[in-house]
């Protein structure tokens, strides 16, 4: 979030460990670097993967679907929820919420969140846009967001 703005500012490009070495790659194009390694001081990397709910255990409480930042979730209050593998980013941001703890992590092959993970700035930008017109309150602050989403937008075009 502020990492976008810092990098903008001189610091360091191989802090962004969610994106692994093709990101440090993308970085080091855009802002003409040479940074050969992450630095793992900032948190780790975020594995291949995508999550799913346990359909056996799901209550329908619907606290994991406002958390998820790009609509993967599907369902409504005391209806059972699904999570789309095709749109999930892995970010598991849904599964902290769930009182039941029915959000599991499988791990997929890179194929599998390559396209995901690129629309993504896409499917937040639309959530924030339908959440905005229905009057709900999102749980990104996307003010912060706006330097780190224009940096991803770059990377992945």
């Amino acid at each position: 979030m502020e990492y976008a703005q810092e990098m903008a500012n001189g610091a360091p490009n191989n802090r962004c460990l969610p994106g692994g070495t093709n990101t440090l790659k993308k970085l080091n194009q855009i802002l003409s670097k040479d940074t050969k390694s992450l630095d793992d001081n900032f948190g780790p990397t975020i594995n291949e993967q995508i999550l799913f709910i346990d359909e056996d255990v799901c209550i329908g409480c619907a606290k994991c679907i406002p958390k998820c930042p790009v609509d993967a979730i599907i369902g409504a209050p005391n209806k059972l929820h699904h999570i789309d593998s095709t749109t999930c980013t892995g970010c598991e941001l849904c599964v902290e919420p769930c009182p039941v703890d029915c959000i599991h992590i499988k791990e997929v092959a890179i194929e599998a969140t390559t396209k995901p993970r690129a629309s993504s700035q896409e499917r937040y930008n639309a959530k924030r846009q339908r959440t905005k017109n229905s009057k709900k309150k999102l749980t990104l602050d996307t003010e912060k967001n706006l330097a780190i989403a224009n940096l991803y937008k770059n990377l992945t075009h």
